[in-house]
Order: structure tokens, then C-alpha cells, then sequence
């Protein structure tokens, strides 16, 4: 009975392996689809080749202040052959006070008489007479090579003028600015110039046999000043030469 059972046993295990291989080869093969791996890579810039100059670029300095000339005459100057200006559109008005006010002892350098006339200066002769000896007084006179003819005046006849310079060229030939006329306290500087009206003529009056002539004189005067070519210098004492009389002057006869 044991070999009936074993025979059956082994016909059902042969039937039941027909049947999974039968079923093996019908069934459809699993072969899933898996996308493919494209890993997303970050985008970098794209550099193209700089461009170099053919030479060095060198950096560029700012240009050197223009070279200040103190010998060189001032635009109030240009056509006149004075020696100072009474008028002057380029005057630094802001710059001199500037240093004026930064200056402590700028007071002690400083001092004027503001009211100036023959009156005070000249003696015998007035204020009104000394204003009317000018050019038209002299003009039209009687004159011949070695005398003038006339009464009232002076031998050698001379222009006064009681001035406020505001450029002057100094006893080394230097222009500078003379400080004038500056907000309170009100700066002035009064100088009294005689100029020949005649350099190198004879004298009035004097006969022509001796041979006089009239000659300018100069006086040197300090003024408070202000270098435009060196502003740091502030306000400072500077000299001046200045016209103050026309004399007769008779030479020795050879």
C-alpha cells in the first residue's frame, strides 16, 4: 500500500511541475522601464577673451597750479606804465580779509591818516591852492626852451593826488595787493604822490643860463600788503616807492 501511495504522490508532483511550466511560458516577462539619468548640471558663465590695450595705461594726476609770476604786471597795470593801480576788478577782496581775520596782530601792523591835505602837509601854500596847481593850470603858459613865464605856481610844476593804491610793485619789483577798503574795521591806506608834470624841463622863472631842470623824487612808504601769489603769507609790512616831489635842480657848470 506504501508503493501505491509513493506512485501517486510522484504522478501528482510530475503533473503539478507540467503545469508550472507550462504556466512559466505563458506568462508575459516583466521588464519595467526606468527613466533615464540625466543629472542637471548648474549653468556657468561664459567668459570671452579680455581685450589688453596695446600700451600701459598710466593714471592721470591733477593738473599743477598755474605758475603765479609776482614780477608780472596785474590786468590793472597792463597799459599803463605806473608803477600802482587805483582801480583793480581783480582785486581778492575775499582772500584779504580771510587772512585779516585770522591775523591777531594784524592791528599792530596797521595804521593811517585817512584825511590828508596840503592843509596839513605843505606849508604856506592851502588845500584849494594846491588842487588847482594841475595840468590845465600850467597848460597854455608862456614857455621856450630854457624858461617858463608866468606868476602864481610852483618852479616845477607837478601833479598832487592823495590816493588809496590797491596794487603797488614793491622795492624788489614784485606786484602785491595793497589791503584797502575792507569791512569793518574799514582798512585804509592814504599815501600823498607828486608826479612831475614836465620831468626833465627847465624850471620857471629861472633864466636859461642855468641850465636847471626839474626832477622826480621818490619816497618809500610801508604798506600792509597781501601776496596773491602766496597766500599763506597773510597780511604783511611791505615797501613801496612812491612820487612825492618835483624839484629844481641845478647842476654844476663844467
Amino acid at each position: 500500500m506504501s508503493l501505491a501511495v509513493a506512485i501517486l504522490l510522484f504522478c501528482a508532483v510530475g503533473a503539478w511541475a507540467e503545469d508550472l511550466a507550462a504556466e512559466e511560458q505563458y506568462r508575459p516577462a516583466y521588464k519595467p522601464e526606468y527613466p533615464s539619468y540625466q543629472p542637471a548640471y548648474p549653468s556657468y558663465p561664459s567668459y570671452s577673451k579680455p581685450a589688453y590695450p596695446s600700451y600701459p595705461s598710466y593714471p592721470s594726476y591733477p593738473a599743477y597750479p598755474k605758475y603765479c609770476d609776482p614780477k608780472a604786471a596785474p590786468k590793472c597795470a597792463e597799459n599803463s606804465t605806473d608803477h600802482w593801480c587805483l582801480t583793480d576788478e581783480e582785486y581778492p577782496v575775499y582772500e584779504v580779509k580771510y587772512a585779516i581775520d585770522y591775523d591777531p596782530l594784524v592791528l599792530k601792523k596797521y595804521a593811517d591818516v585817512a584825511d590828508q591835505s596840503a592843509n596839513d602837509l605843505v606849508d604856506g601854500v592851502s588845500k584849494e591852492q594846491e588842487e588847482k596847481f594841475d595840468y590845465s593850470f600850467y597848460k597854455g603858459k608862456q614857455f621856450d626852451e630854457g624858461n617858463w613865464v608866468g606868476g602864481e605856481g610852483f618852479i616845477c610844476p607837478s601833479d598832487v593826488a592823495y590816493s588809496r593804491p590797491l596794487r603797488a610793485k614793491n622795492t624788489a619789483g614784485e606786484w602785491r595787493v595793497i589791503v584797502q577798503d575792507i569791512a569793518w574795521p574799514t582798512y585804509t591806506q592814504t599815501q600823498r604822490t607828486e608826479t612831475c608834470l614836465f620831468p626833465e624841463a627847465a624850471c620857471r622863472t629861472l633864466a636859461p643860463c642855468h641850465f636847471s631842470k626839474c626832477l622826480q623824487k621818490h619816497t618809500v612808504h610801508r604798506m600792509l600788503s597781501f601776496d596773491p601769489c602766496d597766500e599763506r603769507r597773510g597780511v604783511f609790512i611791505d615797501t613801496y616807492k612812491l612820487p612825492s616831489a618835483c624839484s629844481c635842480h641845478i647842476p654844476v657848470k663844467a
